[in-house]
């Protein structure tokens, strides 16, 4: 234990002491205050040769509370087998850095447990750990060698979201699906933070897209290959599973019932030079699931129904279109907890977005959807929703984001989602990253990827029929179950490693 953590926890014992004494009269309370003492203070200091634990967590406030019980659960864990070990919760112990590209974690991690550690290993806050199966699984590998685990994934084709990057089918490029974690070992830690720290060897990031996908290519640079780890699992697989990620439960708004449907305004971005070719597809898909809806374009249609908000389409960007759209919402005298803001070529399941908003309060400022990342690991980037998946604000931002003094477009063809980045930044509203939703079509992505958790939305015509790819992947009829066995199976566990 280094001389700063011991002060700490010492000092923290004398609290504890003084607590006790003054906490006699309640007896419940002082159990509670001396077991948080004694649960924390050992595991959050450093470790010589053990295992490193980080939860890779959002910075909403359930998510930063699901990311604080797992590590409390690890840290338990830690202490019945006696291993030596550190915990991290990455929104509490670094909450100024992008943790989610993993990138500025190297070097905090590499100077705080580089002597003293065997292994990281990052988990999601959804994942649950046996610990004594990851510790006998680690224990097979060579703790000296460089070593990347994961579950591996890969793509099946070249794909927009990974640059176009070739796909060698015989040979594919494996990277990890982090919702089931990813374990480095600690000397392959410190190689990365050395290339990470050197202009020469640091890759040149602008924007961030795939985290796991981007982070495992600068593992390839390093000439390192991530090793497929069966026991990191997505779905309770087998008991062999290390890490097993549970996706997110269904919940319910309040003691009243669930979410409504009516309150969500849903608002889709047209043109006039679409109407005929895309407003049909969502009119024969999921418009009829969405009751609260507007259908915003250049030009009022009253053969579709749009409304035409008096600004012209541009060729690119949006920002003029879409910041009118949460202007005028904000001035409805409707009943609108949540505005979901969609492309004309979007697909979307309704019920599943509904099931994953009732999670959130919209009295509080919630920005949803796929969070990209624009210099996402300098201090002067920031994260914003990529708007093709569709971005989905609570009542109380779009009262935010509505004051000019707050979010103007510098022109109205300025790219309008990550112009609203720059405003969830000033505003200090974090992007709560969702698995369901994407910015492509369902193939651009590994299908291992697309399950279990529920499907949200899906962008793009191109080269497809968006009625079909509707009515497979994102339809909720009664069938929808069987639709969903038809999919392509999972194979990973035929590759260990490349």
């Amino acid at each position: 234990m280094r001389g700063g953590d011991r002060i700490r926890c010492s000092t923290l014992r004398r609290i504890e002491i003084t607590m006790e004494q003054l906490l006699k009269t309640n007896p419940v309370w002082m159990t509670t205050v001396i077991t948080f003492f004694l649960l924390w203070c050992p595991v959050f200091s450093a470790v010589e040769d053990g295992i490193v634990i980080v939860v890779v967590n959002q910075k909403t406030f359930q998510h930063a509370e699901e990311a604080r019980l797992l590590a409390e659960d690890v840290a338990e864990q830690l202490r019945k087998v006696n291993q030596k070990g550190a915990v991290h919760v990455a929104t509490d112990d670094w909450e100024d850095e992008a943790a989610w590209t993993y990138y500025p974690l190297l070097e905090k991690l590499s100077s705080r447990h580089g002597s003293n550690s065997s292994w990281c290993v990052f988990l999601d806050e959804k994942s649950l750990l046996n610990l004594q199966k990851l510790l006998s699984v680690l224990q097979k590998y060579p703790k000296d060698k460089e070593l990347f685990l994961g579950r591996a994934v890969w793509d099946r084709q070249d794909t927009i979201i990974h640059h176009f990057d070739s796909v060698d089918p015989k040979k594919p490029f494996l990277y990890p699906d982090t919702r089931a974690g990813m374990a480095l070992s600690t000397p392959l830690i410190k190689r990365l933070t050395r290339r990470w720290l050197d202009a020469t060897t640091r890759p040149k990031i602008d924007f961030t897209i795939d985290a796991q996908y981007e982070f495992a290519r600068f593992v390839e640079s390093a000439g390192i290959k991530l090793t497929n780890e069966r026991t990191f699992c997505v779905e309770d697989e087998a008991e062999t599973c290390a890490v097993t990620f549970q996706p997110r439960k269904t919940c319910v708004l309040d003691q009243d019932g669930e979410l409504k449907t009516e309150e969500i305004h849903v608002a889709v971005k047209t043109c006039s030079h679409f109407h005929d070719e895309r407003l049909s597809v969502i009119k024969d898909t999921w418009l009829p699931d969405a009751p609260n809806h507007g259908l915003y374009s250049d030009r009022e249609d009253p053969d579709w129904g749009t409304v035409s908000l008096g600004i012209p389409n541009t060729e690119r960007g949006h920002c003029g279109k879409t910041l009118a759209i949460i202007r005028h919402v904000e001035d409805l005298d409707i009943s609108m907890k949540w505005l979901a803001i969609v492309d004309d070529d979007t697909l979307i399941s309704i019920p599943h977005l509904k099931s994953l908003l009732a999670c959130y309060d919209s009295d509080e400022m919630v920005a949803i959807g796929e969070r990209y990342g624009y210099m996402a690991v300098k201090r002067h980037g920031y994260d914003y929703i990529t708007g093709g998946g569709g971005m989905i604000f609570s009542r109380a931002l779009v009262e935010e984001l509505a004051d000019p003094d707050v979010c103007s477009c510098p022109t109205i063809d300025t790219p309008d989602d990550m112009f609203l980045g720059v405003c969830l930044a000033r505003l200090s509203v974090p992007v709560t990253h969702a698995e369901g939703f994407h910015q492509s079509r369902p193939m651009d992505y590994p299908p291992e990827l697309l399950q279990p958790e529920p499907l949200i939305s899906f962008h793009k015509h191109w080269m497809i029929d968006p009625r079909e790819i509707y009515a497979k992947w994102l339809d909720n009829s009664p069938n929808v179950m069987e639709r969903q066995q038809q999919k392509e199976p999972s194979t990973s566990k035929g590759h260990s490693e490349l």
